[in-house]
């Protein structure tokens, strides 16, 4: 049967539709771009909900200090106290039933008041040094995990090649037994380095998966989609054993400097409270209200007037009052607590780096120690090759030695992480990782 020319055209049409769909279903999806060390940090910072409550914190020790500082200004406030009077006109809470009253009150003598007012001042100052020690924690975060994530993607690829090696040696080992040349025990121990591969890449598998989550939800970003740059890094510092790093450390640690302005406040609180048990408070008052008749004031008082008004300074002196003495103490208690607190933070950040950076020699000869260990592999290797061109050596022997090498080379990667993180603890702690993650 022939077909018509409106069918040929509409198959024509069909096969090109489809020509057209099938290769855009089949093609790849594209590769996100990698993310350099640099923008890492940026977008830490960007997304960094910790930051966001350190900020929070510091706005609200804003706040708490302009309310201390609000008692010297005055407080207005108009209202009404409407109300039946049966009667001589008995008070409403304290203030007499009128159509419209008007009070104002400021502080004008405080001692003690002052000194609160420094010590809120002071606290809200301090949480500056909190803002900036979470910014040191996220950069610190981010720079460890994407350090660590660039070595680990170097290491799978690393165990990778172990991998193959260890099938290769396997598959030689099984040759060699049905050649009667090698024994059960030789293939059972080429499956036993397989597996033994095979466990450390799923272990390394799950540590990458982990810390790219990590480092995705630092950066407000899809774990698919992050790719590190290794040679993105930045170079660390050497760090001297000769310095005086602890000494560094604690005359630039933010949690020191924390501590002594938490000290400070506390004695400012103190020094109020004592004040408050011995100087008298004077306060400026004001009030205005407009009376009406059906309270029977004027029937009780002979010079009624509907509008009144009042207005002097409220003095008041202490004389007893064992609750405020009490309370005094108290304060000068927690000042004492806070000095010692002090105290043990700078000791404490003291000895942390130095042991730190006693750690970093240990940490630097374990890493020299894998990295020659992994070069003497390597000399291994032209060993078995030269001994194979003289029939003292096998196939299965060479894949054994470069499996050894790839093993070296994954330790020295373990070593040099290990090392990395010291380091980067210790230039936190003496105040250079901002200024190394964000050059």
């Amino acid at each position: 049967m022939k077909s018509s020319p409106l069918t040929s055209r509409a198959t024509a049409v069909a096969f090109f539709l489809l020509s057209l769909c099938i290769p855009a279903a089949a093609a790849d999806p594209p590769v996100a771009p990698p993310i350099s060390f640099h923008n890492a940090m940026e977008l830490a910072l960007e997304h960094s909900g910790v930051m966001g409550i350190a900020a929070i914190n510091q706005w609200r020790a804003r706040k708490a200090y302009e309310e201390v500082r609000a008692s010297y200004i005055p407080q207005l406030s108009i209202g009404s106290g409407l109300g039946y009077s049966y009667g001589f006109p008995l008070t409403l809470e304290g203030s007499a039933p009128s159509l419209v009253n008007f009070n104002a009150l400021s502080s004008v003598f405080n001692p003690a008041l002052q000194q609160y007012l420094k010590a809120a001042k002071i606290d809200w100052r301090a949480t500056s040094l909190d803002v900036q020690d979470k910014r040191n924690a996220v950069l610190f975060d981010a720079a460890l995990t994407y350090t660590q994530l660039a070595l680990l993607m170097k290491k799978i690829d690393v165990l990778g090649e172990a991998q193959k090696a260890a099938e290769k040696a396997q598959f030689v080992s099984e040759q060699r037994l049905k050649e009667g040349v090698d024994s059960k025990l030789d293939v059972t121990r080429s499956e036993l380095v397989a597996a033994r591969i095979r466990l450390r890449i799923a272990e390394a598998q799950a540590e990458s998966d982990v810390q790219r989550q990590h480092l995705a939800s630092m950066l407000g970003m899809p774990a698919e989609a992050i790719t590190v740059e290794s040679a993105s890094v930045p170079t660390i510092p050497a760090i001297s054993q000769d310095e005086d790093l602890p000494s560094q450390a604690v005359e630039n640690s933010l949690a020191v400097k924390e501590a002594q302005q938490k000290t400070v406040a506390a004695q400012f609180r103190a020094k109020g409270e004592h004040k408050a048990t011995t100087w008298p408070i004077a306060d400026m008052a004001m009030q205005y209200a407009y009376l009406a008749k059906y309270n029977n004031y004027d029937s009780y008082f002979l010079n009624y007037t509907a509008n009144n008004f009042s207005g002097g300074l409220n003095i008041r002196f202490p004389f007893f009052n064992e609750v405020q003495r009490a309370k005094a103490e108290q304060a000068k208690a927690d000042a004492l607590l806070a000095a010692r607190q002090e105290d043990t933070t700078r000791e404490k950040v003291r000895e942390d780096a130095l042991q730190l950076q006693r750690s970093l020699r240990q940490l630097s000869a374990a890493r020299d120690v894998a990295k020659l260990e992994w070069e003497v592999s390597q000399g291994e290797l032209e060993g078995v090759k030269a001994r194979m061109q003289t029939g003292e050596a096998n196939t299965r022997d060479q894949q054994n030695a470069e499996l050894d090498i790839n093993d070296k080379y994954a330790g020295y990667l373990d070593a040099e992480f290990q090392l990395s993180r010291a380091e980067l603890q210790l230039m936190r702690m003496t105040g250079e990782l901002e200024g190394w993650a964000m050059k």
